[in-house]
């Protein structure tokens, strides 16, 4: 078990994790050889409300400290927190039903290319105020990415 306090977002998180080894064959999934389950408890700094969860995460290694299984545990929202959240918060992605094949890949690829773009030219404007203010601008933002050393090196 181990503990560790995190201080943001306005509220006091602790998380602590629980560790088993386990066989593939215990939870009838292949290549699972270990379980993390964390607890955590939050507490909002101004109300003083207080909320517990728990979450299982599996895991394909053998051993693993507790440290580095938090630490894994942050990094996995920190993507959900720069890719997923804006993609589905500006575009509504989650809501897009696709219905043809390709659609889906093609929709994810231009939406992925409109928050690079973003990101790269005015990260500090909201997502939806800089689409609105250059969704006539097409052919200078596709200038931006062509001009991307990584892309240049890649051709």
């Amino acid at each position: 078990m181990h503990t560790e306090p995190e201080l943001s977002h306005g509220r006091i998180d602790i998380r602590s994790v629980r560790y088993l080894r386990v066989t593939p064959m215990q939870v009838n999934f292949p290549c699972i050889f270990s379980v993390a389950e964390i607890h955590r408890e939050s507490t909002v700094k101004k109300t003083q409300i207080r909320t517990i969860g728990q979450r299982i995460y599996l895991s394909s290694r053998k051993t693993e400290p507790p440290v580095s299984i938090l630490s894994k545990v942050r990094l996995r929202w920190n993507v959900e927190n720069k890719n997923h959240h804006p993609r589905d918060a500006t575009f509504l992605e989650d809501k897009c039903r696709c219905r043809t094949k390709n659609t889906a890949a093609n929709l994810a690829l231009l939406r992925g290319a409109v928050l690079i773009i973003w990101k790269k030219t005015c990260p500090d404007r909201p997502a939806p105020d800089f689409i609105r203010r250059n969704q006539r601008k097409l052919d200078s933002l596709i200038h931006i990415i062509g001009n991307n050393q990584r892309l240049r090196k890649m051709q």
